[in-house]
């Protein structure tokens, strides 16, 4: 009886669980990003809190990460051993198509940018596509308009020179149901195309004589 009991429990906690993980949205803050290479190179002392929010209300899981903790994170990654090529091979451009099927918001956005190359007209050129691309990308993908929750600046430098100076402050939301859904999808995308691989390498072989 008591072994019932403890089942039925973990049962309760499992759904319990998934429940949670459904219902919530991951929350990405981005606080003081700067990156700049004039008067000298510069990186700022950014933060990004990233925390799980139940109904995007409820903070029941969170983290943050700061410049000296992905420095010690990125010592630690073997770089020698992660192969570039089979990555791009893994992931191609159709993929990105997944991305749209996240469903990002973007809560709050502000970023002041200088930027300039060699040349005046590229660097005008430049300037105006990554305005529209901005545009473009918070048309699609802000939460809410409200005033004093979205803005940005990018300012042309012409000196012939290649410099640049981004401040960047912004909050990015995930539905995690969504997220599963993309994992899913290249999970099963993954064991189509070795099921593929498999079946091509039993032809191959099928008509071969020794």
């Amino acid at each position: 009886m008591i072994l019932v009991f403890v089942l039925l429990a973990i049962i309760i906690l499992l759904l319990l669980f998934t429940y949670i993980i459904l219902f919530s949205t991951l929350n990405i803050q981005i606080s003081d990003l700067s990156f700049a290479n004039y008067p000298k190179k510069q990186k700022g002392q950014y933060k990004i809190l990233i925390s799980l929010r139940l109904w995007n209300r409820f903070k029941w899981l969170w983290f943050d990460v700061d410049k000296k903790k992905v420095k010690k994170l990125w010592d630690k990654i073997p770089m020698q051993k992660i192969d570039i090529q089979k990555i791009e091979k893994d992931f191609m451009m159709h993929d990105f198509k997944l991305l749209k099927k996240l469903h990002l918001q973007i809560a709050a956005f502000h970023m002041k940018a200088e930027v300039g190359l060699e040349s005046p007209i590229v660097t005008s050129f430049l300037i105006a596509v990554a305005s529209s691309l901005l545009s473009i990308l918070l048309a699609n993908t802000a939460k809410n308009i409200k005033e004093n929750q979205y803005s940005y600046s990018i300012c042309p430098i012409y000196q012939n020179k290649n410099l640049y100076k981004i401040l960047l402050n912004c909050i990015i939301e995930l539905k995690m149901v969504h997220i599963i859904n993309v994992i899913y999808i290249l999970f099963k995308k993954g064991k189509s195309d070795e099921n593929e691989r498999t079946t091509s390498n039993r032809k191959s072989y099928g008509y071969s004589y020794e």
